[in-house]
């Protein structure tokens, strides 16, 4: 029989709060785990507050609990229920009674005063809390209890803008560095720097430390998973090394509960491909999704849009997330948050066969990896990682090309399904990692890269060599031309004011920009040149006036290369967007810097696409082979570009076209939304479905003929 953490789908957490063990209708709960289906159940236990009663005295207790054992109460109706019950930890914070017993467990600023958070005291990660305290917190649970295991809201303690300067944390880096701990938050401080790589270090000794304590008194499946947010570019400075926590993790708790502002639905699609990708792609991952109003502003008793919170679900199954509801208080003053996802929850349950133990079969890989986020990205990471990435992967997404995102150190593992590499301003790659991209360019497969790829050194800083520039005899330089702040700046600022002008016989790459010979640009150039194949193919027309409009006319034509394009000796398909077109899209979504991406896209690649999809609006796609056939995901993103929280209204999108180019004989296309067959059409090797009308979603079945299609799905890549 499969442990909890390799069974269970359907995920469902009531987030209690303090007066729910008076006014919380238990029963109305019961019901909705069988509306849902659900099959796990996070359940509030203790840490910041406690739900129980503990043999600790100083374990703060919920206001209004009484002699309850309101926990007790919550794990004896999921027992009944057959759930799974996962005790819920938050363990970052306690409050005045134990920081007196105990002070010295907490952190302290440079002149020793302890560090609060919201009226509470901050305890450090190195101290007694972390290390004695909370492990026979786990103890006293499980041997009460015996809950499957623990999930845990705050687990990582302060991030990389608070410096403990307690006497562990005084004494533990002066042993590990032989130096004292930093005066102050300063990237250019390379003491400073060996802080953050410490402070990584501890939270994955932490991680595994807490799942030792907790199989030690609940036997090898009584696990401690935390949770991690699955966007490695918002962690809130926070040490999470995605890739270092959970790449040997049977199983992941995310909690990412819904889009961020200036993200797309489409991220929780990589959210799931990300962290399946980072560790092992069977294991499951188990995704809080909010189901209460989340936007600019957060309401956490009245229920979110049903658009709004459906798409965002639909887009993580779509990236193989497990769904998880999550609400706040178990008192129901808003009913419609009752009524906005038991039928998806139905669904994934009726078509789990089809959700998991697959393979991605996207062709287009998108690196990442943490060390170019922290080191490089530094206190600017949005502008130098985040926006070149959303940029890219915004790009596919809405040009219909299924992608997937891979670590940087994951590139070997899965290289054989894959036919275009794009690192998105991937500034640092470690020796083993740059090896691994060389090796990619000898097999003749596409490559794309922007900004300061590979041009800067473990510790973020410039060098301005690297062996892939070398290869694609390109050379960099320390300087920029353009734009580079960071700031919003209003529409009369002139820095902004620069164009990119496509070559007189314009490169493929522009074949999706027609009637024009300049685009908007308002970003900046890398300074590059080229001795080998790859040959200028844009130019960067440099800022002018904006107003008064008289004066809007070009001073310099512009000579500087903002792309180089062209084929290597091995037959690789390589673009350089010296010009940050990725970033600029991330930022400001100009529809001409999607085509030129779109445009690389299609020509590095130097095939057809084995999966992309055609409509008059945004669909998000994710393919998958599972065993001889294919599963492909459709979301339905049409009008969706509001601010996070407001989706409103689902837009139906007419005749969405599917055009796959794969080895075998497609026998049948199912859909398993609509409940029917779909006509589908063969023709020079590529097979076109139409979908007459998209609703929410729809995932198809593609069968193929087990004979002519039974080859592994490394097999498909292009020879």
């Amino acid at each position: 029989m499969k442990p909890w953490y390799q069974s269970v789908h359907l995920w469902g957490q009531v987030n209690l709060t303090e007066d729910d063990p008076e006014k919380c209708d238990l029963a109305v709960w019961e019901d909705y785990w069988g509306k849902t289906r659900v099959e796990g159940v996070i359940i509030n236990c203790g840490g910041i507050v406690s739900y129980y009663q503990s043999r600790f005295p100083y374990q703060y207790k919920a206001r209004t609990l009484g002699d309850k054992d309101y926990f007790g109460i919550w794990v004896k109706a999921a027992r009944r229920a057959g759930l799974a019950v996962v005790a819920r930890m938050d363990i970052n914070c306690t409050g005045e009674e134990l920081y007196r017993l105990h002070p010295e467990w907490y952190c302290r600023d440079k002149d020793q005063h302890p560090i609060l958070s919201q009226g509470r005291y901050v305890a450090c990660v190195n101290g007694g809390y972390y290390q004695q305290f909370i492990p026979e917190i786990f103890r006293e649970v499980i041997e009460r209890y015996h809950p499957e295991g623990f999930a845990d809201n705050s687990w990582a303690g302060p991030g990389e803008g608070t410096i403990c300067y307690c006497e562990n944390c005084r004494r533990q880096f002066r042993e590990a560095y032989q130096e004292e701990l930093p005066e102050q938050v300063d990237w250019r401080n390379p003491v400073y720097r060996k802080w953050i790589r410490w402070n990584y270090e501890i939270r994955r000794k932490n991680w595994k430390y807490f799942n030792r304590v907790t199989q030690q008194y609940g036997g090898e499946d009584c696990r401690w998973f935390g949770m991690v947010n699955a966007n490695p570019f918002r962690t809130g400075g926070r040490f999470y090394d995605l890739k270092r926590l959970t790449e040997d993790a049977p199983f992941i708790f995310c909690d990412h509960q819904s889009r961020d502002e200036g993200g797309g639905f489409e991220q929780n699609t990589w959210n799931g491909m990300l962290l399946k990708s980072a560790s092992d792609e069977h294991i499951l991952v188990a995704e809080s999704m909010a189901h209460y109003y989340k936007g600019g502003r957060t309401f956490r008793l009245s229920g979110g849009e049903a658009p709004e919170v459906r798409k965002w679900m639909l887009c993580g199954v779509s990236g193989g997330i497990s769904p998880w509801f999550h609400f706040v208080g178990g008192q129901v003053y808003d009913r419609r948050r009752m009524e906005l996802t038991p039928d998806l929850f139905r669904w994934v349950k009726k078509n789990e066969t089809w959700l998991n133990e697959r393979e991605n079969a996207a062709e287009i890989g998108v690196l990442w990896n943490q060390e170019t986020i922290t080191y490089y990205g530094r206190d600017h990471g949005k502008e130098a990682c985040e926006y070149p990435w959303l940029g890219m992967t915004r790009a596919l997404s809405e040009s219909g090309l299924p992608f997937w995102p891979v670590h940087a150190d994951d590139l070997e593992k899965y290289a054989d399904r894959l036919n275009l590499l794009i690192l998105p301003n991937v500034a640092i790659l470690t020796p083993g990692q740059e090896q691994m991209v060389l090796d990619w360019l000898k097999q003749g497969k596409g490559l794309i890269l922007s900004g300061d790829t590979s041009l800067c050194d473990e510790e973020g800083e410039w060098r301005g060599r690297s062996r892939i520039f070398d290869m694609l005899g390109l050379s960099a330089k320390q300087c920029e031309q353009g734009l580079t702040a960071q700031k919003d700046e209003n529409w009369l600022f002139d820095g902004a004011h620069s164009y990119l002008r496509t070559p007189q016989n314009a490169h493929p790459l522009w074949e999706k920009v027609n009637g024009t010979d300049l685009i908007p640009f308002g970003g900046k150039v890398r300074v590059a040149e080229s001795d080998g194949c790859l040959r200028p193919e844009g130019f960067f027309v440099p800022a002018f006036p904006i107003y008064p409009p008289e004066f809007s006319w070009i001073r310099e034509e512009g000579a500087l290369p903002g792309i180089y394009a062209g084929t290597i000796k091995s037959g690789a398909r390589v673009v350089y967007l010296a010009a940050d077109l990725d970033r600029c899209y991330g930022r400001n979504h100009i529809s001409d810097h999607r085509r030129v991406l779109e445009g690389s896209i299609r020509w590095a690649l130097g095939k057809p696409c084995r999966m992309c999809v055609e409509a008059p609006a945004h669909v998000d796609a994710s393919i998958y082979r599972k065993g001889k056939d294919y599963v492909i995901h459709l979301v339905n993103l049409a009008g969706t570009r509001v601010p996070p929280g407001t989706l409103e209204e689902n837009l139906p999108i007419e005749s969405v076209r599917v055009k796959l180019c794969v080895d075998g004989k497609i026998t049948s296309v199912y859909g398993n939304v609509r409940d029917r067959a779909y006509e589908y059409e063969e023709r020079e090797g590529e097979t076109e479905i139409v979908i007459p009308r998209l609703q929410e979603h729809e995932m198809l079945i593609v069968r193929m003929d087990c004979c002519s299609s039974a080859r592994s799905l490394h097999s498909l890549h292009r020879p």
